[in-house]
């Protein structure tokens, strides 16, 4: 399973007109596109931040369907005075998901690079400390990581009930996100919280191990 993860920029007052715009033209793109395995968007109605996660079968399924669905996603932008900040594109490394997909709840999200070399023992971290220490905690939904094995950009995140979970467990995600950063020389660690404002999820895209 293959994610692209989209940053975006935009307007505060306008999220939730973007988000009426995103699901009227560029989810019915996406849904058109061979190997799509659903999709999530994550916003902070804040600062204006925001993150589009598509899902796919194949890493192929996910190149090609960029030039099919990017047109509908810059003219949304551009109706709303948004812009794409950056583009990754990842491997979906791991994907525990303790209760089913759902608009509403609360992500956080920690970004950063490691040399490639490190990013095999990165994954076993989150799957063998991560994910435990996580599920354990009240209001958990899911865990999560996402690599690019060539450049060894990292995303690593869980999602809780509400915003009052995701803080309570704020000391055990740090001593983690700690532990990460010295066994593994993460650099540029950004770490952000956004609320899930749409999510759509296929059978495929349930979990991964």
């Amino acid at each position: 399973m293959y994610i692209r993860l989209i940053r975006l920029k935009g307007n505060p007052d306008k999220v939730d007109e973007g988000l009426k715009l995103w699901t009227s033209g560029v989810l019915p793109a996406l849904k058109k596109q061979d190997g799509f395995a659903g999709v999530t968007f994550l916003g902070n109605r804040e600062t204006g931040q925001g993150l589009s996660a598509t899902y796919w079968e194949t890493e192929k399924a996910m190149k090609e369907a960029r030039e099919h669905v990017m047109p509908e996603g810059l003219k949304v932008l551009g109706m709303t005075g948004g812009s794409i900040v950056e583009e990754d594109e990842c491997e979906v490394a791991v994907l525990e998901r303790f209760k089913p997909a759902k608009a509403d709840v609360w992500i956080r999200l920690s970004s950063a690079t490691t040399e490639a070399a490190h990013v095999a023992d990165a994954i076993s971290f989150v799957k063998t400390k991560v994910v435990p220490s996580v599920e354990k905690q009240p209001g958990a939904r899911t865990a999560f990581c996402f690599v690019n094995r060539q450049t060894g950009r990292t995303f690593i995140g869980s999602a809780w009930d509400t915003q009052k979970d995701l803080q309570n467990s704020a000391a055990v995600a740090t001593g983690l996100r700690d532990e990460a950063i010295k066994n593994f020389g993460l650099q540029g660690a950004n770490f952000e919280t956004f609320e899930v404002l749409f999510t759509e999820i296929l059978a495929t895209a349930a979990t991964s191990r």
